[in-house]
């Protein structure tokens, strides 16, 4: 979609009878330097104004995501957590944590593949609502405020440059600490009252077997 823009004529460089057409006033085109802008998109103005430290930094989070999943390191977390003990509470919060940290560098969708099914057979066998473990690990696979690859809209405020990567990583710890406090009270306490008895699901997860 981009490379045909290299290519375009900008509006300084289209015929008179186009520019009297579109108007004069919509046909000016500048651009730093000596040089007479000649296409819509200028390579020696993207290499001088582009911020190539995002484009590492966004290559290099797909990769670390990547190898997460292809090494089989975020399948074996997820089946650790399945020997987890403790009540419903410490379970949840400890699914949460271990969520949290594995969605700042794998996608959310991909978290929720991941930690989903897993997390909902292991609820059934321990007693646990399902359902209501699969919306909080859902969740909780959003809770992502370190990383600027984390999701976009934090590779959106990096990329403006007035923040930097300690910073985001500070404040959105404090951030993923209060939503993983605040997310396990409500998974715990509110969201079964939500939910209601028409969710209490004790095979989700499991396997069916046929007759």
């Amino acid at each position: 979609v981009t490379l045909p823009l290299f290519i375009v004529p900008c509006g300084s460089q289209l015929p008179k009878i186009v520019k009297k057409y579109l108007g004069e006033g919509r046909c000016g085109s500048k651009m730093e330097g000596k040089k007479p802008p000649m296409h819509i998109l200028d390579w020696d103005s993207v290499k001088g104004g582009f911020s190539w430290e995002i484009l590492f930094v966004f290559g290099g989070g797909a990769m670390l995501a990547y190898g997460t999943v292809a090494s089989g390191l975020a399948g074996w977390i997820a089946e650790q957590l399945s020997q987890v003990g403790g009540g419903e509470f410490g379970f949840v919060l400890i699914v949460s944590c271990v969520v949290c940290m594995v969605t700042e560098v794998v996608s959310n969708t991909s978290t929720m593949s991941i930690f989903g099914a897993i997390i909902a057979a292991t609820a059934s066998l321990k007693g646990f609502n399902g359902v209501q473990m699969m919306m909080g690990v859902c969740f909780t696979a959003s809770f992502c405020f370190m990383l600027p690859t984390a999701t976009p809209p934090n590779m959106v405020v990096y990329a403006t440059g007035l923040i930097k990567v300690r910073e985001m990583a500070k404040m959105g710890a404090l951030l993923d600490l209060i939503a993983i406090l605040v997310g396990t009270c409500y998974f715990v306490f509110i969201m079964p009252a939500i939910l209601g008895d028409d969710f209490e699901t004790e095979n989700i997860g499991e396997p069916a077997i046929s007759a």
